[in-house]
């Protein structure tokens, strides 16, 4: 038997030893818990409204003073406006549409189109309608003659063709769009908005001028440079 004395003057380095030959280990309980979380995504979608179609006006200027119709009752040039390329957002189920065509044929100096169109928050997530921008082209049939550059207020020719507006270039539609940006829109929320047109001298007979109007939206709490 070993004596008392002996198992006082063992090292505690030969405990641990003797300790792990015999079976004898150090341990200690684990235990977890897992915490799962699911995140169901809103949705930020800005269309132009289904249930409001554009309408498209035309105007004629005497003495500074719009009127309606076209000059001394004349049915010149015409107007139409759509929208085209579907879109329904998956959580709210409603519908609306991306892109508003404006057909303006037989136009001419003087000539002025008015065009209304209603955008809608179909998210379910608000929207800052942060700016817009327009671009544009003018064709000779299936040709490209040049960009068009706005300023603005109105389209000019980029006809030396370095894309700024400068010396050489001509002014050819005054174009405006609504001007009350930014504003915000809450889910299922409608706002009206107006685009005008009005040909100058410059614009070219027979030729074809095709007009891009992007507006941007963004999240309400960001902000968004265009």
């Amino acid at each position: 038997m070993v004596s008392r004395s002996k198992l006082l003057g063992i090292t505690p380095l030969m405990l641990v030893v003797m300790l792990s030959i015999v079976g004898v280990a150090y341990s200690h309980w684990m235990d977890s818990i897992t915490i799962e979380a699911t995140v169901n995504m809103g949705s930020l979608t800005l269309a132009f409204d289904s249930y409001e179609p554009p309408a498209c006006l035309e105007y004629h200027e005497v003495d500074g003073e719009l009127f309606p119709g076209e000059c001394e009752g004349k049915d010149v040039g015409k107007c139409e406006a759509w929208y085209e390329d579907s879109v329904t957002d998956d959580h709210t189920g409603k519908s609306g549409y991306k892109t508003l065509v404006i057909n303006i044929t037989n136009a001419y100096p003087q000539y002025i189109v008015h065009v209304v169109f209603v955008v809608h928050n179909i998210g379910t997530i608000p929207i800052d309608l942060a700016g817009f921008n327009i671009t544009g082209e003018k064709r000779k049939g299936d040709k490209k003659i040049c960009d068009l550059l706005w300023d603005g207020s109105g389209l000019w020719e980029d006809l030396n063709k370095n894309g700024v507006i400068d010396t050489g270039d001509k002014e050819v539609i005054n174009l405006s769009i609504t001007d009350n940006m930014p504003f915000q829109l809450d889910p299922c929320n409608k706002n009206k908005m107006e685009i005008d047109f009005e040909f100058k001298q410059e614009a070219e007979e027979c030729h074809t001028y095709i007009i891009v109007v992007t507006i941007y939206g963004v999240q309400w709490n960001k902000s968004l440079e265009v």
